[in-house]
């Protein structure tokens, strides 16, 4: 499904709706913007986000729920053979990656380090459950993931991300004869805002597919979104919109705790 690029202010716009709603489960604006971002990034509409993303530890998921409807509208099929609060069992089919049968159990969790957790102990088949549609949608249709994980997945990892916040550059453009706004502090508060709405959107982007941000940054000869000038936004913002669009349409989307091999991210670029 593709929908028309919203620009970033129309972003911030509805990401602060929702937040403010508190009907979606967003705990800020920001966290909103983000998700609203990589669903865009995905070709949906940026209300698609509630329902398809969590933010996990600072690190965007997607629901298992998501990722099954994800894999059967791209052509799969899945067949829950058993799921219990001791064992999960899941067939899946895709034209694209033949048939598998993956299984969970606390068995495996236990040697995994999982099961001794707070989730597993209180939630256990739903836990199960989504390791095996994780790992069995990765396995034949990476695709329809985007390089995501489960929000369970993304809550037993070892570590939240290393994000640096970086401080945005209000750039202000001089008028060829200086005259003073009626209200000052209104029009600066006003340029923030949509400063800190871009930053927020680029961060998204870098979090959902580095490699394409990075690459699509040095097409434009920008180092970071610091060095973006205002009046060419806009353009960097939806460009890189595009190209994640584009990827995800032929492979999945690599993610921030693949880039290194100690899970570490490199947030120089951003």
């Amino acid at each position: 499904m593709s929908t028309e690029l919203m620009s970033v202010n129309d972003l911030g716009r509805i990401a602060k709706a929702f937040a403010l709603s508190n009907l979606f489960g967003f705990k800020n604006e920001t966290e909103a913007f983000a998700l609203m971002c990589i669903a865009q990034a995905n070709g949906l509409h940026p209300a698609k986000a509630a329902e398809r993303y969590h933010i996990i530890q600072g690190r965007p998921a997607m629901k298992s729920e998501a990722m099954l409807s994800a894999f059967q509208e791209s052509g799969g099929a899945v067949k829950w053979i058993k799921r219990t609060d001791t064992e999960c069992k899941l067939w899946l089919s895709h034209p694209q990656g033949g048939e598998l049968e993956v299984t969970w159990n606390m068995e495996r969790a236990q040697k995994a380090g999982l099961g001794t957790k707070d989730n597993w102990k209180k939630f256990p088949a739903q836990m199960l459950a989504a390791r095996c549609v994780s790992e069995g949608v990765r396995a034949l249709f990476p695709a329809c993931l985007c390089g995501m994980y489960t929000p369970e997945e993304v809550a037993d990892f070892s570590k939240a991300p290393s994000v640096e916040q970086t401080e945005a550059e209000v750039v202000e453009e001089q008028p060829a004869q200086p005259q003073a706004p009626a209200n000052p502090k209104a029009a600066k508060k006003e340029i923030d805002e949509e400063t800190k709405q871009f930053m927020d959107g680029m961060k998204g982007l870098w979090t959902q597919a580095p490699e394409i941000y990075k690459s699509t940054m040095d097409e434009f000869g920008f180092k970071s979104a610091n060095n973006v000038p205002p009046e060419r936004r806009g353009e960097v913002f939806n460009t890189i919109v595009a190209n994640i669009s584009k990827a995800a349409q032929h492979q999945s989307a690599p993610t921030a705790d693949e880039q290194t091999d100690n899970g570490e991210v490199d947030n120089s670029l951003f």
